[in-house]
């Protein structure tokens, strides 16, 4: 029996060996520390001898190490190695020492493959349950089901399994923990916070949920949310949180404290910019007379700063001394330029007061007190190359126009795309045109089929019955277009046997006043887009679109951005030093990196006409 158990995983362990690197250097044993404590000290922390002494082990000894060896590739960042290695292991409950190793090694792998709920079904087994956990232990599979709830969008879950360990952990390591747990309940918003919190069970999770729901409610609004907080203190004296708070909860003081109490915007409102200007313009008034001016009213005595807010017109006025001007009239803060030209200019200039503009740099350009804000459609473009990669798509058909903007936005897509490793199949350009049917044919290699139809009835000098097939060689379709063209085109997709090909857009296949008899053409089609566009996000969105009509248009894009830039302005220092953190904007969720502001956009579909959105928040627990 000795003899014949190498053989039988001859071929499997030789194959995992080749893959492993055999001829590596074996770690001599004597100078390391024991790797796990089911591996005896004679056993080198290496997976080619891990495996090679498992080969040559009893059953049960053969188990633990080829366990090990998994987990080792994993720790190196070889998930493909180590789903091979645990494909080895005919029974991993033999023994209950290392029941938990498996079953974590296991979880691991599904959540390194975005599996949740597969992570889940190894968390959560019977065999798991039976056995006896050290506190080490169980705040790891408390993580684990913490991550796994987390990246299965079940947020109140994830929160939960964090608070259940919480007590566990050191105290230098309950700030992490604390937050984690507030970072996943903030995905919800307020009045699904709220009415969490009315059924939690404990007090903790009670109390968190709280908390979340108070900063979700006033994030537009700082002092409110201050306020509000020394309330949330004094009923909650004795939560975890009360002592230790967020990190973005204890700079409220220091926000409320240094808002700028003269602002100046730098718009176009003349010209080829002014109408976008002049949007951008009001959306920012009326953030203004929503969370700014009133306020004023309430006088020192109630902690308000009274913001002043005076508008400068870029239209024919040279930046630099557009930038001295407001500074010498007492700004201390300025919100613009919207020209990307302009916005260049400002990044190689010694700025008297910190500037959020309104584009980003034509060539990248930084500046420490330039914060870079605006609806950069690059934004777009790799959003909808990670969200199709992280749905399992692997080789991609694109359409896009003709000229510049074409040019550079599917190089962006293209370049994210096979940076994530994607194949770009095919590109396909048009220009404006009223058939898209010869463009669409082409592209799907049905006129080849056609073609070989044709060839086959001349050879065999007969008519028979035939219907063309495309290529099957993609996965999905990338189509960049405006709603008109994509009404032409998506039709013609599905006419040419296309219709199970998933097709991902910008947003710029979708009006905000799209008609159902118009959206009918575009059917299928997935797409991302600012909350403004697909969810009534608040009563300022609802006010501005009671007033403008404009705001229903192409302009509600820079309404949206108006009221993201009034904002945004307050928290520039708590996204700028709290890794992570985020602001729920009517552009998007907004996240600064390098002082630039990105935008993560909401999903949608068509569907039989009508827009079906997917919210920012699934909650599933």
């Amino acid at each position: 029996m000795f003899k014949e158990q190498p053989i039988k995983h001859f071929t499997a362990i030789a194959w995992v060996l080749l893959i492993a690197g055999c001829a590596a250097p074996q770690t001599d044993p004597a100078t390391e520390e024991t790797p796990h404590k089911f591996i005896e000290a004679s056993v080198p922390n290496d997976i080619s001898a891990l495996l090679i002494t498992a080969d040559r082990s009893e059953d049960r000894k053969a188990t633990e190490l080829r366990i090990r060896a998994a987990a080792l590739s994993l720790e190196k960042g070889d998930l493909e190695q180590a789903k091979r290695i645990l494909a080895l292991v005919v029974n991993p409950f033999l023994s209950p020492e290392y029941i938990s190793d498996y079953l974590i090694t296991s979880a691991r792998i599904s959540l390194a493959e975005v599996s949740p709920q597969r992570a889940l079904t190894f968390l959560n087994n019977k065999h798991l349950q039976a056995i006896p956990l050290t506190q080490d232990l169980q705040i790891k599979i408390g993580r684990l089901r913490a991550e796994a709830y987390g990246l299965g969008r079940s947020y109140v879950a994830s929160a939960r399994e964090r608070i259940y360990f919480n007590n566990l952990l050191a105290p230098e390591e309950k700030g992490l923990n604390h937050e984690h747990i507030f970072s996943s309940l903030l995905h919800l918003p307020a009045t699904s916070l709220v009415n969490h919190a009315t059924k939690a069970i404990t007090s903790d999770l009670r109390g968190w949920l709280s908390l979340a729901a108070m900063t979700r409610q006033y994030e537009s609004d700082p002092l409110r949310q201050l306020q509000e907080l020394n309330n949330w203190k004094k009923i909650w004296s004795h939560h975890p949180a009360a002592s230790q708070l967020p990190a973005s909860l204890q700079m409220l003081s220091r926000i409320v404290k240094e808002q700028p109490s003269a602002i100046a915007l730098l718009l176009p409102t003349q010209g080829t910019l002014g109408p976008f200007g002049r949007a951008i313009r009001d959306g920012i008034l009326a953030a203004y007379y929503e969370y700014g001016k009133d306020k004023g009213e309430y006088g020192k005595d109630r902690g308000r700063i009274s913001t002043s807010i005076r508008i400068y017109d870029t239209s024919a006025t040279d930046i630099k001394d557009l930038v001295a001007e407001v500074a010498s009239d007492g700004a201390e803060l300025i919100i613009g330029p919207l020209d990307r030209d302009k916005v260049s200019i400002l990044s190689r200039l010694k700025l008297p007061v910190p500037v959020v503009s309104l584009n980003r740099t034509i060539k990248g350009e930084g500046n420490p007190d330039l914060y870079q804000f605006g609806l950069a459609p690059e934004d777009e473009m790799v959003q909808v190359a990670e969200q199709v990669y992280r749905e399992g798509h692997l080789k991609a058909l694109a359409i896009a126009p003709e000229g510049e903007w074409g040019d550079r936005n599917l190089g962006v897509f293209r370049d994210r795309w096979e940076a994530l490793g994607g194949i770009m199949v095919e590109e396909a350009r048009f220009a404006d045109q009223r058939d898209y049917s010869e463009l669409v044919k082409a592209l799907l290699k049905v006129d080849q089929s056609e073609k070989r139809s044709n060839e086959l009835r001349r050879i065999i000098g007969k008519r028979f019955e035939f219907t063309p097939r495309r290529r099957q060689d993609v996965d999905f379709i990338f189509l960049l277009a405006n709603p008109i063209q994509a009404r032409g085109i998506n039709p013609a997709l599905a006419f040419f046997y296309a219709d199970d090909i998933p097709v991902y857009a910008s947003s710029h296949v979708h009006e905000f006043s799209e008609s159902r008899i118009d959206a009918i053409d575009l059917n299928g089609i997935r797409f991302c887009d600012i909350p403004w566009k697909l969810a009534s996000t608040d009563k300022i969105q609802k006010e501005i679109l009671r007033l403008w009509q404009s705001s229903r248009s192409g302009f509600a894009p820079f309404f949206a951005l108006g009221i993201d830039a009034y904002r945004l302005y307050p928290r520039l220092q708590q996204l700028k030093e709290i890794p992570g953190e985020r602001l729920f904007g009517a552009t998007g969720v907004l996240t600064l990196r390098n002082n630039t502001i990105i935008r993560n956009l909401m999903w949608a579909q068509f569907k039989n006409g009508s827009v079906v959105a997917i919210p920012f928040i699934l909650d599933n627990s």
